[in-house]
């Protein structure tokens, strides 16, 4: 009977260390995933700063961007009537309400895109009273598009067109020859362009 109760002890002390052994290997496995769920955290966390970091900038650098061209806009009103010269002339608005972007040069009266993208171009035009009057808008020196009135009194004119410009293409309004614009100081004739994309 002893000697069974010596081997049913050593038995419990073996089961004892067992257990023992099995609750330091469960301690060290839950430290463990503990400390990989903290660098994990750490981890994850680092990555959503930085990426907020850069999607912010991303953010912030479009809009800027976007502020920046599509904010390009020039409006242009003649104050006095002129006379078309010749074929080449190019109008020369002499009241300039608006020149962001600086692309129209009142000297030339020719419209320099200072970035690339698509463009909405509208000329108003008023005929001298009885006569007619023929305005034509062209890209880089090509004729895309013309306006012609005629008639009794003064007519009114209109010009509408969306380019996909380049930088440093061209736009400028011309006469035809012979035919005289009308405007005075309410500015009767009006040229505008902007960037719209």
């Amino acid at each position: 009977m002893h000697t069974m109760l010596e081997s049913l002890s050593s038995k419990i002390k073996d089961v004892n260390a067992a257990e023992k052994n099995r609750e330091n290997a469960l301690e060290s496995i839950q430290y463990t995933l503990h400390q990989e769920q903290k660098r994990f955290n750490q981890s994850f966390n680092r990555f959503l700063e930085n990426t907020k970091l850069v999607s912010n900038k991303t953010i912030h650098e479009l809009i800027a961007r976007q502020q920046k061209e599509t904010g390009r806009c020039t409006i242009l009103c003649l104050q006095n009537t002129q006379p078309d010269t010749s074929y080449s002339h190019n109008y020369k608005f002499d009241n300039v309400l608006t020149n962001i972007g600086k692309e129209y040069d009142p000297s030339t009266g020719i419209f320099t895109a200072t970035h690339q993208g698509v463009y909405h171009f509208s000329v108003i035009s008023l005929s001298v009273h009885d006569k007619s009057c023929y305005l034509r808008l062209f890209h880089n020196n090509e004729l895309t598009l013309g306006n012609l009135v005629t008639g009794d009194g003064y007519k009114t004119g209109t010009m509408n067109v969306v380019l996909n410009l380049q930088k440093g293409d061209t736009v400028s309004v011309r006469g035809n020859g012979g035919h005289t614009v009308y405007s005075d100081s309410t500015y009767h004739v009006t040229y505008s362009g902007y960037l719209i994309g």
